[in-house]
């Protein structure tokens, strides 16, 4: 898998308590949905992006709903630590940040759920990612590990419920990228949007369907 996208482990903020905020929690005006890179971020001069922390089961697409601070490119989290000096927080791979993305969460008790996530958002060490310039590949891996055949290598790999970045670079792949293929993905990531939508939790939410 390492020789088709690049899987990379997230941001360790030292304090979620403190660092995070569901996204409803914070003043929508300060939050930045749609940063394509830090210095994006920068120049936005917003406090709160969108945070992937993996959350519970769900394939495609959701789980939108934290939000970390990182204003002024993170700098109260770069210069985070404890009352004797030592460095909390870990700032791991920042390059990566956000990029579109496969997640998939690090506890996979109910069996791999493997979902896209687009540009704008910080990974976490619990939200693991993998990276492609290329999103036919981003939709082709998603559309293999959320069958059957992609769980059943990820529990021969590791078959605890930890789903570590070091399975995920192990797990087999040969590389198809028919169109039915990415097409079918493509389709099941907008109509699980549109679900994840239809929650008044989410920030893109418009209407109750019961209206």
């Amino acid at each position: 898998m390492d020789e088709v996208v690049t899987p990379k482990v997230g941001l360790q903020t030292g304090d979620n308590n403190y660092f995070l905020r569901e996204w409803w929690e914070v003043e929508h005006d300060k939050i930045k949905f749609d940063a394509k890179s830090i210095p994006a971020a920068v120049e936005s001069g917003k406090k709160w992006f969108p945070y992937n922390k993996g959350g519970s089961f769900r394939r495609w697409y959701g789980n939108y709903d934290y939000v970390v601070n990182w204003e002024n490119d993170g700098q109260e989290i770069r210069n985070f630590v404890d009352d004797k000096g030592k460095q909390r927080s870990v700032v791991r791979n920042p390059s990566y940040y956000f990029k579109e993305a496969i997640t998939w969460p690090l506890i996979t008790s109910g069996g791999l759920s493997v979902r896209y996530r687009e540009y704008g958002s910080i990974h976490d060490v619990s939200g693991m990612s993998a990276f492609s310039d290329n999103v036919d590949v981003i939709y082709y891996i998603i559309g293999m590990l959320n069958t059957p055949l992609g769980n059943n290598i990820l529990r021969i790999l590791n078959p605890t419920i930890n789903s570590q970045i070091g399975d995920f670079r192990n797990i087999p792949v040969i590389v198809n990228q028919k169109y039915e293929i990415i097409n079918f993905v493509q389709q099941a990531i907008l109509l699980t949007k549109e679900d994840w939508d239809l929650n008044e939790n989410t920030w893109n939410f418009k209407i109750s369907p019961l209206i």
